[in-house]
C-alpha cells in the first residue's frame, strides 16, 4: 500500500479513539438514556432489581448492595499499589456527599441508600466529568477553566433534558434532577481532580482560599470549586423543597441570592473588620436563637402567619414543615398534593394521628380518599386506624397543641403558605 494511502488509512481509522468523539457521544447517552428509562416496564424491573435479594443461611442479603461491596472490594486489591491518602481521601469526600444527598433529596420516596434509581443521576453524571478531563487536559486549557466548562455543560444538558419532560404527557419539569445532576458531576470531578495527576495543581496553596481581587476566585482551582460545592448544595437544598414546577423561579432566586449573600461574607471574613463583623452578627444571632429556644423548648408552635411559622422558639418562613412525634422537625416539600408514595411515607411514621396543615387559605392537603376534616385510613404498618385530620392552618397548629399537651402521638405536616 503506498505510504499516501496508509497515513489517510490510519488517520480514518483513529478518529473512532477521538476523545472528543467520546464526550459527543456520552452525551447523547446522558440526554436519551432517561428517556429509554421512561418506559414503565424499565422502571419497574430497575426497582426489582433494587430491592432483590437471596436468603443464604437463613440471613436475608440484599443483592445490589452486596454486589457493590464485593466490587469494591474487588477494585480496593486490584489497584492496591495506586492508593494514595489523597485518592482515599477522593473517595471518602465522594461516599459522603452521595451520603448528604440522599438526606436532602427525595424524602417522601424512603429510598434506600443503595437503591438504583436514588443513584442513577450522581452515577451518569459522575462520569462525565471523566470523559471531559480527558477531552480538555490535553489541549492545555487552565483546570479552572475545566472545572467551569465541565459543570457549566452538565447544567446545560440536564436543563435541557428537563426542559424537554415538559412536553411528555407522563413527565414534569423537576428542578431536583437537575440538582442531581450537577451535583453528581461534582461528584466526579472532586474524585478525578483530588484523586488524579491534577491533585497538586488543585491543593497548591488551599489555605489561601479567599482573595483579595475577585478574579483570583476563577484563578484558583481549590477556591473555585470550593465556591461550585457550595452554589451546587444550596441548588439541591432549596430545589428539593420546592420540586412542583411552578416554583423553578423561586428555586433559581433563593440559589442565587443566598449563594451572592454567601460570597460576599465570605469574601470580606479575610478583612479584619468582616472577620469581626461576622463573628459579632453570629454570636448575636445564636445568642438571642438559644434564648428564645430555651424559652420555649417546651411549646408547640407559638406563632403562625401566612409565610411564617416559629416552632419552639425558631423562625421557619416560607418552607413547609414536618414535625415528628418526638417534637423534632424539618423542612419537606412544598406541594398542595399528596401522591400514593407520600401517603404511604405518612403512615410508615406508625403514629395515632397524622394532621396535615392545609395552608392559610386551605389550598393544599389534597389527595387524600376523601375531601373531610377527619378521616380513618387502614395502616397495614401499624395494623390498625390512623386518624387523618386535614385541618386550615391557624386551626390545625391550634389542634396540634393540643394533641402535644395530652401526649398524643401526632405526626404534623404544615403547607406554611397558601
Amino acid at each position: 500500500m503506498p505510504l499516501e494511502l496508509r497515513h489517510r488509512s490510519k488517520a480514518n481509522s483513529n478518529w473512532i479513539h477521538s476523545s472528543r468523539l467520546h464526550v459527543v457521544l456520552y452525551t447523547f447517552l446522558l440526554v436519551a438514556t432517561p428517556f429509554v428509562l421512561l418506559q414503565n416496564f424499565l422502571v419497574e424491573r430497575i426497582a426489582i432489581v433494587s430491592s432483590s435479594s437471596i436468603e443464604i443461611g437463613g440471613v436475608v442479603v440484599r443483592i445490589v448492595p452486596t454486589t457493590a461491596l464485593i466490587l469494591g472490594i474487588f477494585l480496593l486489591v486490584y489497584f492496591r499499589s495506586h492508593l494514595t491518602r489523597l485518592r482515599i481521601l477522593a473517595g471518602v469526600v465522594v461516599l459522603l456527599m452521595i451520603a448528604l444527598a440522599q438526606q436532602i433529596t427525595d424524602f417522601y420516596f424512603g429510598h434506600n441508600f443503595y437503591d438504583l434509581q436514588q443513584n442513577w443521576h450522581y452515577l451518569a453524571y459522575g462520569i462525565f466529568p471523566f470523559m471531559m478531563y480527558r477531552d480538555l487536559i490535553p489541549r492545555r486549557i487552565p483546570l479552572t477553566k475545566i472545572i467551569l466548562i465541565t459543570y457549566f455543560s452538565a447544567m446545560s444538558f440536564s436543563c435541557f433534558d428537563e426542559t424537554f419532560q415538559m412536553h411528555m404527557s407522563n413527565r414534569v419539569f423537576d428542578m431536583c434532577d437537575i440538582a442531581k445532576d450537577v451535583w453528581g458531576t461534582l461528584l466526579g470531578m472532586v474524585l478525578i481532580l483530588l484523586g488524579g495527576n491534577q491533585a497538586r495543581a488543585l491543593t497548591a496553596r488551599w489555605r489561601q482560599i479567599r482573595h483579595p481581587k475577585l478574579k483570583g476566585y476563577t484563578k484558583h482551582p481549590f477556591s473555585l470549586l470550593t465556591l461550585i460545592f457550595v452554589f451546587a448544595l444550596l441548588f439541591l437544598c432549596f430545589s428539593s423543597l420546592l420540586t412542583d414546577s411552578v416554583h423553578w423561579k423561586s428555586v433559581i432566586l433563593l440559589t442565587v441570592g443566598t449563594f451572592a449573600l454567601f460570597f460576599i461574607l465570605f469574601h470580606a471574613s479575610q478583612y479584619k473588620w468582616g472577620k469581626y463583623g461576622l463573628i459579632l452578627t453570629l454570636t448575636v444571632g445564636l445568642l438571642v436563637q438559644s434564648y428564645f429556644l430555651v424559652k420555649h423548648h417546651s411549646d408547640g408552635i407559638i406563632h403562625n402567619q401566612y409565610g411564617l411559622t416559629v416552632h419552639k422558639g425558631i423562625p421557619i418562613p416560607f418552607f413547609d414543615l414536618m414535625i415528628y412525634p418526638d417534637g423534632g422537625f424539618r423542612l419537606v416539600d412544598k406541594k398542595h398534593y399528596f401522591n400514593q408514595r407520600d401517603q404511604t411515607f405518612f403512615l410508615k411514621q406508625r403514629t395515632d394521628i397524622i394532621l396535615i396543615g392545609k395552608g392559610m387559605y386551605g389550598k393544599g392537603g389534597k389527595g387524600f380518599p376523601e375531601e373531610t376534616p377527619v378521616q380513618f385510613i387502614y395502616n397495614k404498618y401499624t395494623q390498625q386506624g390512623t386518624q387523618l385530620i386535614i385541618l386550615k392552618n391557624t386551626e390545625a397548629c391550634r389542634l396540634f397543641n393540643r394533641l402535644k399537651r395530652e401526649g398524643k402521638s401526632v405526626v404534623f405536616i404544615l403547607h406554611n403558605t397558601c
